[in-house]
């Protein structure tokens, strides 16, 4: 589970930094690679994170580093024993009865602690690719109202005025177009 929430945060903090993180020293498998806790981290600065979620990061990370280190650590019951998240974890997902099996109910909270991760990294990765495709589109329309407005006010000087608030107007109700598209999920670009 932690191999795959870690590749679903490399590939998110790449889309992030522009870059093709199989490509990377700084999400390679290589000692130089950055730790889960830095990518957390930077999702923190960055705002993407935010601090509650930050805790469930950090409790995942515990659990798992525990399990990835300590050889005598094989159960979840001695996991938990070192790293005493597990109250942590019953206060976040506000569980208040028990099973029938201790280990049951903490390889239970794991799983969701590790869905409620991916779910997270879901939501920050529509939100990337959402903003991603609003700049896009605003750019590319910049660039194309520039370059058609030389070409007329060669021809016409003297409506530069009035063609300029006429931009202004059209790309207000675009902008807002775009707004109503990315927040329904819909392609913009079309």
């Amino acid at each position: 589970m932690s191999v795959k929430i870690e590749h679903y945060i490399n590939s998110i903090v790449a889309l992030i930094l522009g870059v093709k993180f199989r490509n990377t020293k700084s999400f390679g498998n290589s000692n130089e690679a950055l730790s889960f806790n830095a990518k957390a981290n930077l999702l923190l600065d960055l705002e993407y994170l935010e601090k509650n979620d930050r805790i469930k990061f950090q409790i995942f990370m515990e659990i798992r580093n525990k399990f990835a280190h300590l050889y005598e650590i094989d159960t979840f019951e001695k996991c938990f024993e070192l790293t005493r998240n597990y109250n942590k974890l019953l206060k976040i997902y506000e569980i208040d009865e028990k099973g029938n099996s201790l280990e049951e109910d903490m390889n239970y909270m794991f799983i969701c602690l590790s869905l409620d991760i991916t779910s997270i990294l879901k939501a920050i990765e529509e939100r990337i690719l959402n903003e991603m495709s609003k700049k896009f589109t605003q750019r590319r329309f910049t660039e194309e109202v520039y370059k058609k407005n030389i070409e007329y006010f060669k021809e016409h000087p003297e409506n530069k005025e009035s063609v300029n608030h006429f931009i202004e107007f059209i790309k207000n109700i675009i902008l807002n177009e775009v707004d109503e598209k990315i927040k329904n999920k819909e392609n913009p670009h079309i």
